[in-house]
């Protein structure tokens, strides 16, 4: 699930692994079995209960999380509610991306009720710079290469490499039918440089930028408490002078897809205004997520203490 709440124990870990080694194929396999898409997240919702009951100490990470969206006691019966609901709802998230990635891209447009900012996007790549997609671990982030695909958009889809390869395996495999290239960073010495190029060269790359895995992360505002983000996306920007364009995606209480684009944000001005304008793009960017997850707060997928991360307490 997390990095930051791994266990230090071999026997577990190799437990673990069993485990997703097994329920990533079966995902796989049924979603490309079943008929119905409501059958499976029936099935994902009964895993999410299970890995709750098995594994308290991540619903208690959740659980003060959760309080701090809804400013409310984590006792209090409203923030349960929507945590358990958050593990469901990734739980599908995942049945969808294997559901939808193994069908005709056209069943998956099809529940798009609604697609705000294309006009946005197709501007920022008209500019022949490149674009920085930047999302977060919020909806269905997944199904955002089949949207693109469908207009004949190419993603380069950055990600940290899962510790568990039954899961990047088969995360890759369906990535690729999707039409996007995954390019894995682990954020040591120069593994942006391939970034760089890509956007000099006009492509288009899919970021996340809500989890700080190199620590080096710049405060901000959220919730009510400063948390550092990663400012990875706004330097690539910033050497690159690819624009940057926040996009999510999110599931209604229909089942029904929503996507939004952002205004471009640009990372401009000589060496000594850069850090500011780094620091306004962040805020933005920060502003823009805090207000989907007031909306969405089951959709925000985080599995660690966000505003206590234990990786920047071991520093």
């Amino acid at each position: 699930m997390q990095d930051r709440m791994q266990s230090d124990s071999k026997l577990l870990g190799l437990a673990y692994g069993a485990v997703f080694g097994t329920l990533f194929p079966l995902f796989h396999f049924l979603a490309r079995s079943i008929a119905r898409r409501e059958r499976g997240h029936e099935i994902a919702d009964q895993v999410a209960n299970a890995f709750m009951a098995l594994r308290p100490r991540y619903l208690v990470a959740i659980l003060s999380n959760t309080a701090r969206v809804l400013g409310l006691k984590p006792d209090h019966p409203s923030v349960a509610r929507v945590a358990r609901e958050m593990v469901r709802q990734h739980a599908r998230s995942w049945v969808d991306f294997f559901y939808f990635g193994q069908r005709p891209a056209e069943e998956a447009l099809a529940l798009f009720a609604g697609i705000e900012g294309l006009d946005r996007l197709d501007a920022a790549i008209a500019e022949g710079r490149g674009v920085i997609l930047l999302t977060a671990h919020a909806g269905n982030y997944e199904l955002g290469g089949i949207l693109l695909r469908t207009r004949n958009l190419k993603i380069h889809a950055v990600y940290k490499p899962d510790r568990f390869e039954a899961v990047e395996r088969m995360r890759e495999e369906m990535r690729a039918r999707g039409g996007v290239v995954g390019i894995p960073v682990d954020g040591v010495g120069f593994s942006t440089l391939p970034l760089v190029k890509l956007l000099r060269e006009g492509a288009m790359v899919g970021m996340q930028g809500d989890r700080d895995f190199s620590l080096n992360g710049v405060p901000m505002p959220f919730f009510g408490r400063e948390v550092p983000f990663p400012r990875g996306p706004w330097e690539l920007s910033a050497m690159t002078g690819a624009p940057i364009v926040t996009s999510f995606l999110y599931t209604d209480g229909e089942g029904r897809f929503h996507a939004h684009f952002g205004e471009p944000i640009r990372v401009l001005g000589g060496r000594g205004e850069r850090m500011a304008a780094i620091e306004a793009g962040m805020r933005a960017y920060v502003g823009d997520l805090e207000r989907l997850i007031l909306q969405h707060p089951s959709q925000w997928y985080c599995f660690y203490p966000f505003w206590d991360d234990p990786a920047r307490n071991e520093v």
